[in-house]
């Protein structure tokens, strides 16, 4: 029985594995035990939150409610909201499901499906599985994070061109009073204050209609995308545009390849993580079987169970983790792209 869950060789244990398959529009469909619990995840997903949060309630949250409302509103408050600002709203939804669907990939890649279902049948099964230790799975969320990011960024153009607020900013201070600031501006700009020390704030000016705006938002997101380090300012000459446009181009080349590079960190991080457990645990388990004896597979089946143990512990809390950090992430990335041009 050792010898078959630890099977012959590491990766059979994150690989994914064909379960059954169906023909659609004349292309065969291979269903696999990664996209079977992606498919369960997302089912969960529909299951439990529409089920716990049907209504309002004032009443104080209980039993499972209250857990995950603890984790709705810590997301939303403490990790979105300083980042994100007046927008955070809009982009909860996408972030929140972002996060339960890592999330609920990763705990179930952490239940032994296929280990239990061999230790009863005496069979080699494939069941189970993390979904998010497939690299497939992490580039479509990927994607998805690039699009939203690049999208809403366009979006924000296009509704400061419509509300006529496109350029035109002063400090949070000077409209509010003497307020506390509100620093919607780029977070990697964090810690770092605009030229005069205040966060930055709109005030309106002439609208455009929204047909043009739309038209021209994608164009002006692509200027605004990298520096404009020898634009001319005010009394300076117009022929510095000799010297910042050349420059700008050479910026922005490498600010679209850094575009493509936060998403593919996004990817490679996620899948990483979640398979390294997974192979480590199998070596150990392989260790056992190497053992010519019953006795010495006794004296290193010994430590390797407990340390096996603790490297599950370690799974569970890396599971959290990395659907913790690649919700953050793209909240960083997404705020960057719908923060106001400084």
């Amino acid at each position: 029985m050792v010898y078959l869950l630890a099977a012959s060789d590491p990766l059979e244990h994150v690989l994914p594995h064909p379960l059954t398959s169906f023909e659609l529009g004349g292309y065969e469909v291979v269903v696999t035990n990664q996209m079977l619990m992606a498919a369960v995840a997302a089912g969960l997903m529909i299951l439990i939150f529409p089920t716990l949060f049907r209504k309002a309630s004032t009443d104080a949250p209980r039993g499972a409610r209250n857990f995950f409302e603890a984790i709705l509103s810590f997301l939303r408050d403490e990790v979105v909201r300083p980042a994100l600002r007046e927008n955070t709203d809009r982009f909860m939804p996408f972030l929140w499901s972002l996060f339960f669907f890592i999330l609920f990939c990763n705990l179930l890649g952490q239940i032994p499906i296929a280990e239990t279902v061999s230790l009863v049948t005496g069979r080699q099964s494939h069941l189970g599985g993390t979904a998010t230790g497939n690299v497939y799975t992490t580039f479509v969320l990927a994607l998805c994070t690039f699009v939203v990011i690049h999208l809403s960024g366009v979006l924000q153009v296009a509704r400061n061109l419509i509300a006529g607020t496109y350029g035109h900013h002063h400090t949070a201070e000077q409209s509010h009073g003497k307020g506390d600031a509100i620093d919607i501006g780029d977070p990697h700009m964090a810690g770092h204050d605009s030229h005069d020390g205040h966060a930055l704030a709109a005030h309106p000016g002439h609208g455009m209609n929204p047909a043009s705006a739309f038209l021209l938002a994608p164009f002006l997101y692509l200027w605004n995308f990298a520096p404009h380090p020898f634009a001319p300012k005010e009394g300076e000459p117009g022929t510095m545009w000799l010297l910042d446009v050349p420059m700008f181009s050479m910026l922005l080349v490498l600010e679209v390849i850094g575009a493509g590079i936060k998403p593919f960190a996004l990817m490679i991080r996620l899948f990483a993580n979640m398979i390294a457990g997974h192979l480590v645990l199998a070596v150990l388990i392989g260790l056992i079987t190497l053992m010519p004896t019953v006795l010495g597979q006794i004296g290193v089946g010994i430590p390797v169970t407990v340390l096996a143990l603790l490297i599950r512990v370690l799974e569970l809390f890396v599971a959290f983790l990395q659907a913790y950090i690649f919700m953050f992430l793209a909240t960083l990335f997404i705020a960057g792209a719908v923060a106001p041009e400084h």
